[in-house]
C-alpha cells in the first residue's frame, strides 16, 4: 500500500506537474531496466526472427528487474515500446508485450536492443491502457453471464494501429521527417529544447512519482512504490509528458493553471475506477484500471510498485464492479493531499 500525498504544482507554459510525494516504505528490491541493459545483466531481443507484438527478455541477475510501460527500446529489427508494467523473476526468460514505435524499418541494426533515454508521450501510451480497458469490460459482462474470463496480455497487439497513428501526429506536429517514422528521431530532433523544459521541473524530496496536466485537462500519473527508484526514472518518465505539452504548441499560455482540486479529483477518480485482474506476465499480480481514468498497476506482495492512470477520453464510466482499489484517500491537509 502506497500512502502518498501531491506536492505543491510545478509550471512551465501550459504543462503543470504535481509531485507525488510518500516516505520511503519497505524493499523495493528491483534493477530497472535501463540499468540492468547496461550492465548486460539483461538483454532484450526479437523473437526468433522477429514478432512485432513480442520480444525476448533474459534476466541473468540474481535480483528482480523493473520495466515500466511506456519505457522505449532502441535496435534490432524496429525500435518498440514496452506496452505494461512487468518484473521479470532472477534469472529468467520472459516474452514481453511491446508495440512498434518505427513502422518503416524491418531489419536488423544489431541483435539486441538498448535503452532510449525517454518515456513515449502519454498519448501513445494511452492505446494500450485503452485496449486493455475494453478487455476487462469484456471479461466483467462475461462473468455476468457466468463465464470465467481472465484478459489477456496478447489483446495489445489489438493497439497497434493506434499507437502508429499517435507517432505519425506527434511527428507532422512537430516537424519531424524521420525516413522509417520512428518516435525517437522527434525526442533527438527537439532534446536540447527539451532540456530547458525539464529545468522547470526538479525532482524533490520523497517524490515516488507525478500528475502531469496539459492546460487544465490531466495527461498522467505515474507512480513507483519506491523514492530511490523513481529518482533515477524522473527525467525519462517526466520527457513523455514534455513531448505531449511541444505536441500541444497551440494551446495559449496565458490559460490559467490548473487547480489543485483538479488533481484531487484525478486522484479520487483513479482510486474508484475498476480493477481487473489479467493474465500476469512476469512476477506479481496486474491490475487493469477502467472507469474515469484508463490505466495499469502492479503489485507484488500486496506492495504497489508501479501505477500509470490516463483520462478516459471516451467518457464510458463503469465504476465500482472491479477489486477494491488498495490504497485509500485521506481528507486533504492545508499543504500535501493523501490518497
Amino acid at each position: 500500500m502506497l500512502e502518498a500525498s501531491l506536492g505543491l504544482a510545478q509550471n512551465h507554459h501550459h504543462l503543470t506537474v504535481f509531485p507525488v510525494l510518500a516516505e520511503e516504505g519497505g524493499a523495493f528490491p528491483y534493477l530497472l531496466m535501463a540499468d540492468a541493459l547496461a550492465t548486460g545483466v539483461l538483454t532484450i531481443q526479437e523473437v526468433g526472427d522477429g514478432q512485432v507484438p513480442l520480444l525476448q527478455a533474459r534476466n541473468r541477475a540474481l535480483d528482480p528487474i523493473l520495466i515500466l510501460d511506456g519505457e522505449q527500446l532502441v535496435g534490432a529489427k524496429q525500435n518498440r515500446m514496452t506496452n505494461r508494467t512487468i518484473i521479470l523473476p532472477p534469472e529468467s526468460v520472459t516474452r514481453i508485450p511491446v508495440s512498434c514505435m518505427e513502422q518503416g524499418r524491418w531489419h536488423f541494426v544489431g541483435d539486441h536492443f538498448a535503452a532510449a533515454p525517454q518515456h513515449a508521450p502519454s498519448k501513445v501510451r494511452r492505446k494500450a491502457r485503452e485496449t486493455e480497458a475494453r478487455s476487462a469490460q469484456l471479461a466483467r459482462a462475461a462473468e455476468a453471464r457466468g463465464h470465467r474470463v481472465t484478459p489477456s496480455y496478447t489483446e495489445l497487439a489489438g493497439a497497434q494501429g493506434d499507437v502508429w497513428s499517435e507517432i505519425r501526429g506527434v511527428s507532422e506536429n512537430l516537424g519531424n521527417h524521420s525516413s522509417t517514422g520512428a518516435l525517437n528521431s522527434v525526442f533527438e530532433d527537439r532534446r536540447s529544447e527539451m532540456d530547458v523544459w525539464i529545468r522547470a521541473f526538479p525532482l524533490i524530496p520523497h517524490q515516488v512519482g507525478l500528475l502531469a496536466f496539459l492546460g487544465a485537462k490531466p495527461l498522467g500519473m505515474d507512480a513507483l512504490g519506491g523514492a530511490s527508484h523513481f529518482a533515477t526514472l524522473h527525467r525519462r518518465i517526466l520527457t513523455g509528458y514534455i513531448l505531449d505539452a511541444l505536441d500541444a504548441r497551440s494551446l495559449d499560455d496565458a490559460d490559467a493553471p490548473v487547480q489543485q482540486s483538479e488533481a484531487e479529483k484525478f486522484i479520487k477518480d483513479t482510486r474508484s475506477a475498476n480493477r481487473t485482474r489479467s493474465e500476469s506476465v512476469g512476477s506479481g499480480e496486474y491490475r487493469i484500471l477502467d472507469g474515469s481514468v484508463l490505466g495499469g498497476e502492479l503489485v507484488e506482495e500486496w506492495h504497489l510498485v508501479h501505477l500509470s492512470a490516463f483520462p478516459n477520453l471516451d467518457g464510458s464510466r463503469h465504476e465500482g464492479e472491479g477489486i477494491t482499489p488498495p490504497t485509500p484517500i485521506a481528507r486533504p491537509s492545508h499543504r500535501r493531499r493523501r490518497f
